[in-house]
């Protein structure tokens, strides 16, 4: 069994396959913001949610585009888009933190005081991404790790696309932070067998392993640090700095 997963997450690195599963995560993605974002007229929305939507579609479409490329052989432009795909990768992450802000900073007290501390996920994830993508960046000369850095960077919009289609679509879950037990568990199990499928001589599998190992702990944290007095200190700095 373990042999087959093993498998499975080597093959899942592969051109087509990065592709096809970026696919599939795209159309979830429509479906999963389909009540809160796509279904509302574009004016009521504030341009860093636009921004934030645009950028990460673009992403998107770059772990789309990029696979599909190596299949055909187009390696010279497969080149001139990853250098492109540096500058969204970083506008991401910046737009993720500026959204982060402007939400928290436009909360009611009141609302601030129940949710406010839950900055933590989109702040960390937008960490993570920016080590994946830099990373996978770094190592762009090896194949193998570069595609499983790129994979990680797909991985990490696992939970915000998951956790709003069980959230929206499923019955209710008796604690809404199920959600993200349950997303967390499957992004934790695939970076694994990631990380498992690499032969052991490969070129940066111990920095490929320290960086799953270390957004396991991350997102582990999620359940943890945000209730304590050191992340409310931190949150209150956050939201009353002049960002947005």
């Amino acid at each position: 069994m373990l042999a087959r997963l093993e498998r499975w997450a080597s093959e899942s690195t592969r051109p087509r396959a990065v592709a096809l599963l970026t696919i599939a995560l795209f159309l979830l993605a429509s479906i999963a913001f389909w009540p809160q974002y796509l279904s509302k007229s574009w004016s009521s929305i504030d341009r860093y949610t636009h921004a934030h939507a645009i950028l990460g579609t673009a992403w998107l479409l770059v772990l789309i585009v990029q696979p599909l490329l190596i299949v055909r052989g187009s390696r010279a432009a497969h080149r001139i888009i990853g250098q492109t795909s540096l500058l969204v990768a970083v506008s991401f992450v910046v737009s993720g933190v500026l959204l982060a802000h402007f939400r928290i900073s436009r909360m009611p007290d009141d609302i601030y005081a129940k949710e406010g501390i839950y900055i933590y996920l989109p702040l960390a994830v937008a960490l993570l991404f920016a080590l994946a993508a830099g990373m996978g960046f770094h190592w762009r000369h090896s194949a193998a790790i570069h595609a499983r850095f790129m994979v990680a960077t797909a991985l990490l919009l696992v939970d915000p696309v998951l956790a709003r289609i069980m959230y929206f679509y499923l019955p209710p879950l008796p604690d809404v932070r199920m959600h993200q037990g349950i997303t967390f568990a499957f992004i934790a199990v695939v970076l694994t067998f990631l990380v498992r499928s690499l032969p052991p001589t490969v070129q940066g599998r111990r920095a490929y392993r320290g960086f799953c190992l270390g957004t396991g702990l991350t997102l582990a944290l999620f359940f943890a640090v945000p209730q304590t007095d050191m992340w409310l200190a931190f949150t209150h700095w956050f939201r009353a700095l002049p960002m947005t």
